[in-house]
């Protein structure tokens, strides 16, 4: 799925250019300049080409403090939290890190607190939560900075020190509205202040701040669900946080599925274009009572263009799945319906905040394009809901019973209330009951189809197949002498042959060179599951004792899309081969070292999945590697590992 323009997705191009086009001679004697670009580029959520800057930093400057905290910064963002935390007990250990030894003490807090969260209670989870609120602590005392001071108060409360938290807090609160007395405008202190007045047992007062921070934030609805996952937190244990869950509530995320306007000719109706306007009555009410502000749809004409429509005249947000390239999604999906429509489709995506193509190529008459559209867009409303901790609900128009092509409204809406998910749907049969049916003219008999365009001829392609792509190479392979790289084989080729006849549903193609690894799995749970264990499989290796590198570490990309499967004449094998092939191998070098990094695509598939035992973290538009742009990446781990 390409964005026609992500968010950040240019300064990241900008930046990784740069990075580029350098000449190292002149960067070797220069710490400031991989300071100022690594903390550029953590800051514009790109943790891969972070790590890389860094990497290069630290082999010119290896005990550099600022480098070394930025090093953790990249790998903690990137999902690498375990060695973000080996780096931050080394800094740690001594007295290193002057001006910045509050950043790395804040830094070393929040990885605990992450692994605390995560944690099952018992003494491992105990051990977490005192390391957070003594980490948080010193980090306060040092800066006398709100955020360290405010995440301390409230890890000492949850960690069974509540004096010690309520004196924090009142120090806090105190800071917080010094700042804002002095006309400083941030929502954060705003939601800091109610925070401390919540922990200091004042709920009027929090419920104000709390009020005053969700105002200031407007449709930032990302940081008002930080705010939350911090309200959450606190309210099995601190009497009041419930109600603040209720101010800071975030409107819900819709998938939205519907049926198009009937064609000419259609000989039984469904959605003739008589009963329009009681259609769009009908979605405006259920988009108001299932308070929508979110909304996921594809943009054909009939119910997807009326929802699109309703919606943006809300103030909400639209954000439009196309299955294919733009011009055949018209002349399948909408021009049938006459150019009203295709001028109305045009002004939706025109106001949408993303348009999203599955594949930039044509149609070519893969209806998988349709089904497989219509997985990544319930997957990426469940995606949404769940990093706005709030509910997702599927929205839609249908004929009962109706069965319908694949990808089709009525197999979306079984397939969302067959995972337990709760669905409003607008009976067509309802209201065309209430509609006064026109007189009948004579019909030819048949529906009349969107046009399809049709395969080249002559090629030994099949339709194309929806298939998870891995990429896997090592960390430290490039620096290792002639001599080191029989040794390294047997352990890394070993390790995969290990995981591989383990796996109870094994790829279906598999390839290496050097220290790459391409693998292709029928199914996204199968290729995430593989890429987990082979991930710890790499960490498990104990380098050194093989006369290795012992920093060695595996970096993965994995990726989702429609792919051409034929037989190679050069292996005599089949293989896959496309555009979403040369994407997937595009991922896996910005990879954070140690840690699982997977497309949009194969973050929604999971999500479509409802398989609970994955979690995909959202890292933000990447720059991919040799200049291909960029895409929207996520981070994978198991559901019971720290974020």
């Amino acid at each position: 799925m390409t964005p026609e323009q992500a968010p950040g997705t240019e300064q990241v191009e900008t930046l990784a250019r740069a990075w580029q086009a350098r000449d190292p001679a002149e960067w070797r004697g220069d710490a400031g300049r991989y300071i100022a670009f690594g903390r550029q580029a953590i800051a514009l959520g790109s943790p891969g080409l972070a790590f890389d800057i860094l990497s290069e930093a630290l082999a010119h400057f290896p005990a550099d403090p600022e480098l070394r905290y930025l090093s953790a910064l990249a790998l903690a963002n990137g999902g690498s939290s375990g060695q973000a935390t080996r780096i931050l007990r080394e800094l740690l250990a001594g007295e290193n890190g002057g001006a910045i030894r509050s950043d790395i003490l804040s830094l070393a807090g929040r990885v605990a607190k992450d692994r605390w969260s995560k944690l099952p209670e018992g003494a491992e989870r105990a051990a977490a939560g005192e390391q957070a609120r003594l980490h948080y602590r010193q980090a306060f005392d040092l800066s006398r900075d709100f955020f360290p001071g405010i995440n301390a108060a409230t890890m000492s409360i949850i960690t069974g020190e509540p004096e010690e938290g309520r004196r924090i807090a009142r120090e806090v609160r105190a800071l917080c509205l010094a700042r804002v007395k002095a006309g400083e405008e941030d929502f954060w202190l705003h939601a800091t202040l109610g925070e401390a007045c919540l922990l200091l047992g004042e709920k009027p007062a929090a419920a104000d701040w709390y009020r005053q921070a969700a105002a200031a934030a407007g449709r930032r609805h990302g940081d008002i669900a930080s705010m939350r996952r911090q309200a959450m937190l606190l309210a099995p244990r601190v009497d009041g946080a419930a109600e603040i869950l209720e101010i800071l509530a975030i409107p819900r995320v819709a998938m939205f599925t519907g049926h198009m306007i009937d064609a000419p000719g259609r000989v039984q109706a469904r959605f003739p274009a008589r009963i329009e306007s009681a259609v769009a009555a009908g979605v405006a009410l259920l988009i108001e009572e299932n308070n929508v502000g979110f909304g996921y749809c594809s943009a054909a004409c009939g119910a997807d263009i009326l929802f699109a429509e309703l919606m943006l005249r809300r103030g909400a947000e639209v954000d439009i799945v196309l299955p294919f390239r733009r011009e055949d999604f018209v002349k399948t999906s909408v021009a049938f319906a006459g150019e009203g429509w295709v001028e109305r489709f045009d002004r939706v995506l025109a106001r949408a905040a993303s348009v999203s193509y599955c594949v930039e190529e044509n149609h070519l008459g893969d209806d998988v394009l349709y089904a497989y559209a219509a997985e990544l867009t319930i997957g990426l409303a469940a995606l949404r809901a769940g990093q706005l901790e709030t509910e997702a609900v599927m929205l839609a128009v249908a004929e009962p019973e109706d069965t319908g092509r694949i990808g089709g409204t009525a197999g979306n809406v079984t397939r969302w209330e067959g995972q337990g998910r709760r669905a409003a749907v607008l009976n067509l049969r309802e209201v065309r009951a209430n509609e006064p049916a026109p007189k009948l003219s004579a019909a030819s008999g048949t529906d009349i189809a969107p046009s399809q365009e049709a395969k080249p001829a002559g090629l030994p392609w099949g339709r194309r197949q929806i298939r998870t792509m891995l990429f896997a190479d090592m960390v430290g392979y490039s620096r290792l002498r002639e001599h080191e790289t029989p040794q390294f084989f047997v352990h890394f080729l070993g390790a995969i042959e290990r995981e591989i006849d383990a796996s109870r549903d094994r790829p279906v193609f598999g390839n290496t060179w050097g220290d790459g690894l391409y693998l292709v799995f029928e199914d996204v749970a199968h290729g995430a599951d593989f890429a987990l264990r082979l991930r710890d499989a790499i960490a498990r290796i104990e380098w050194r004792k093989t006369g290795l590198p012992a920093d060695m570490n595996i970096r993965v990309g994995m990726h989702t899309g429609p792919v051409f499967r034929t037989l190679d004449p050069i292996i005599k094998q089949e293989n896959f081969f496309g555009s979403h092939v040369t994407r997937a191998a595009r991922i896996e070098p910005v990879a954070a070292p140690g840690s699982v990094y997977v497309s949009e695509q194969s973050a929604a598939a999971l999500a479509a999945s409802d398989d609970r035992r994955f979690a995909c973290d959202y890292l933000g538009p990447l720059g991919l590697a040799k200049q291909y742009g960029s895409g929207r990446i996520y981070r994978l781990r198991r559901a019971s590992e720290p974020e």
